[in-house]
């Protein structure tokens, strides 16, 4: 929003110069001691567009790990999953357009370095767009938080009120805050988009800001709030339900985004240079729609953390049991041939094989021995008959 000289009854700056005036005319006088500088004027849209260029990356992370779980690891599907697809992508759409609004080269820098003639409608309208969609984007992120909540918390009645009703009074706020945006700062009548910003009416928006900050904090710490003795309250053991506090506890990044953004509204609304203050509420509302979608995911990176624990688990004592065999098979192979080459029984080797060379020996000896006595007894026995044929013995 860039304040102009607006009369206080809400029309436009045309009727507050007695004259047309010059194109190079600055927004604003600039404070003792500075020089508005036209040609190479300060800006301080890198720090938006650097926390742009890291949130986006992480939330596409974290809503994939998000679809994995819930499309592969949790086959049954919720309203709380449809809600946050939505959310994912209106948050990327929102700071998509807040990058488009960046190259305008109208925000980020002083208000005394811009000139009559910087000002063109395109970036107004992107600026009530912005304005006119943050209540309902902001709004789905803390409704998928909500059926979030529904959902582990069935069990518990109360809970279900506290839920329901937590959703219809953001709902009505937020949705309240796009009729406000468009009524305070749409053009009327023959006005344009310049014009209708730099009306008394459309500077009522600053406090509507400040408004909205406070709701965000008080709404967050809500949301922070109502599951903690509803997670006592549940039949679990301690490890699981302290699990389950430290989980729902990382909405305390939300809740401090949140608190940052309540600040830097306010200091927008006390400062008249908010071409340039608005640049950090920028990035607040950055920072706190990806914490909004990284505390939607810490469910589901919790059970992808489990299953990868498992599977790593797994593999870790499979290899150790294919090591102990590889071991003792190893154990068994040297034990067998160190008893296969050790002196004593080398030694029994030998005596083994000696006794058995001398085994043989013998049964050859014996056999000759025995073929000799065979033989004397067949000419023993060939002698005889010639003896009973009566032919002399010598």
């Amino acid at each position: 929003m860039v304040p102009t000289a607006g009369d206080s009854t809400g029309g436009t700056p045309a009727g507050f110069f007695p004259f047309p005036p010059p194109a190079n005319m600055p927004l604003a006088l600039p404070p003792p001691g500075v020089t508005a500088n036209f040609d190479h004027p300060a800006s301080n849209t890198w720090h938006v567009n650097v926390t742009a260029a890291i949130c986006i990356p992480l939330i596409v992370v974290f809503s994939s790990l998000r679809l994995y779980a819930q499309w592969y690891l949790y086959p049954c599907r919720t309203k709380a999953d449809y809600t946050f697809m939505l959310a994912a992508v209106w948050t990327v759409i929102y700071i998509g357009l807040l990058i488009a609004l960046l190259d305008k080269d109208l925000f980020g820098r002083h208000i005394w370095d811009l000139k009559l003639d910087d000002l063109t409608n395109a970036p107004f309208l992107l600026v009530l767009i912005l304005e006119a969609i943050y209540g309902p984007f902001i709004w789905i992120i803390k409704v998928s938080l909500f059926l979030l909540y529904r959902q582990v918390f069935a069990p518990i009645p109360y809970l279900q009120y506290l839920v329901w009703g937590g959703i219809t009074v953001t709902g009505l706020f937020y949705w309240s805050t796009v009729v406000a945006a468009v009524a305070l700062c749409a053009p009327r009548g023959s006005e344009t988009y310049i014009m209708a910003f730099a009306t008394a009416r459309c500077g009522k928006t600053k406090q509507l800001a400040v408004a909205t900050g406070v709701f965000n904090v008080l709404s967050d710490l809500y949301l922070l709030v109502i599951p903690v003795p509803a997670t006592l309250a549940l039949h679990l053991p301690r490890r699981k339900k302290v699990g389950l506090l430290v989980l729902f506890a990382t909405g305390i990044l939300a809740f401090n985004a949140s608190a940052l953004g309540l600040h830097f509204r306010i200091q927008v609304n006390e400062n008249l240079d908010d071409t340039w203050k608005v640049m950090p509420l920028y990035l607040a509302i950055i920072i706190e729609m990806t914490c909004g979608i990284a505390v939607l995911c810490m469910p589901a990176m919790a059970a992808i953390f489990r299953q990868c624990q498992s599977a790593v688990t797994a593999y870790l004592s499979r290899n150790k049991e294919d090591t102990n065999d590889n071991e003792q098979g190893t154990f068994y192979q040297m034990t067998k041939l160190r008893n296969a080459v050790t002196p004593s029984n080398s030694r029994n080797l030998e005596s083994h094989s000696n006794n058995k060379h001398g085994h043989t020996a013998t049964s050859s000896g014996d056999s000759a021995i025995q073929l000799r006595t065979n033989t004397s007894d067949s000419a023993t026995l060939t002698e005889q008959p010639g003896r009973a044929s009566g032919s002399p013995t010598v």
